[in-house]
């Protein structure tokens, strides 16, 4: 009897124009069949007989879905974020979880701090204060006479891996001083760490850089935001399920956080009837794009191949 064929399956392909054809680049010299189901049913049927399964976060990668795996030699994150999967089921079963990290870590640094920089200096208020009532408007508007200098302010980083320490790394050259809290990373010179609490407390802005897990889940909760240091400025780049968002609408309410620039949101995207921070003035949002960019998108379609190809690898079931 032939051998059979690996076969990587994508749960929950990339609705729209998505192409995969550069996974396919890799995986097809290498004798690795790539499989995009046509509609929901058709990836839960595929993915019982997967030797790959990649989810994409589109829709999660539950226990129930996990259990019908009958041969799966890994489960792989289309991203460097890995809430999408049910992580508890897939150790159960004693099938690894990976991610594709760093793809994108520049990226999400560079947003970060676009977006801090946006908040910074009032550009979304002015652009939309001169857009309504022309050049002039600008000599009367709280927003230029409330901009403060930058350098010499304190940015505090939660989570301080890959893209938390590129953040610290641009902050630094505008001339703030940087800290983080994360229990999982060394301090350095440069980045000291400090206790959740004292950050809120010592920080003029904070940047949310921190994976999502069920134990930092509204990391900024009610209680948290309490040491928040009056005025505050919060980006968030991460995942949405890091704030309780009814918390921070408290928050940026009575005055605690000043401006909210949110690139993430839970859930995404929020609904209208029931989003806290729908209609605060002060917040700014982009659609989950930080992780964009030309170069990154061709990062993540051949890193995520070949990391199919290290699980199969490791399994023993690439063919001679």
């Amino acid at each position: 009897m032939p051998a059979r064929i690996p076969r990587v399956v994508f749960f929950d392909p990339i609705p729209g124009a998505w192409s995969y054809e550069l996974e396919r680049s890799v995986l097809d010299p290498a004798g690795v069949e790539l499989l995009i189901p046509a509609d929901p049913a058709e990836a839960d049927r595929l993915i019982e007989e997967a030797d790959v399964v990649i989810a994409t976060s589109v829709a999660r990668l539950d226990a129930e879905r996990i259990a019908r795996l009958r041969r799966c030699a890994g489960i792989l994150c289309y991203s460097i974020g890995m809430n999408q999967v049910d992580h508890a089921a897939a150790a159960a079963r004693g099938i690894p979880v990976t991610n594709v990290p760093g793809y994108c870590s520049d990226e999400v640094a560079d947003h970060g701090m676009a977006l801090l920089l946006a908040l910074w200096r009032s550009v979304v208020p002015i652009v939309d204060l001169v857009e309504a009532h022309g050049w002039a408007a600008i000599r009367r508007s709280a927003h230029v006479d409330g901009i403060r200098r930058i350098r010499g302010k304190t940015l505090g980083i939660v989570g301080a891996g890959r893209i938390g320490t590129r953040v610290g790394e641009r902050a630094r050259a505008f001339g703030l001083r940087t800290i983080a809290a994360d229990p999982f990373v060394e301090p350095r010179p440069e980045l000291p760490i400090v206790p959740l609490e004292e950050l809120l407390e010592r920080a003029d802005a904070l940047i949310l850089c921190a994976a999502l897990t069920p134990q930092s889940r509204h990391l900024l909760n009610e209680r948290t935001l309490l040491h928040a240091r009056p005025g505050m400025l919060l980006v968030n780049v991460a995942r949405g399920g890091l704030i309780d968002e009814r918390a921070l609408a408290a928050a940026m309410a009575d005055g605690r956080i000043a401006w909210a620039a949110l690139d993430v949101r839970d859930p995404e995207p929020p609904d209208p009837a029931t989003d806290p921070l729908a209609g605060s003035p002060n917040l700014v949002q982009t659609p989950h794009v930080a992780a964009s960019s030309r170069e990154a998108v061709v990062d993540l379609h051949l890193q995520a191949a070949e990391i199919c190809l290290d699980l199969l690898r490791a399994a023993g079931r690439l063919p001679a």
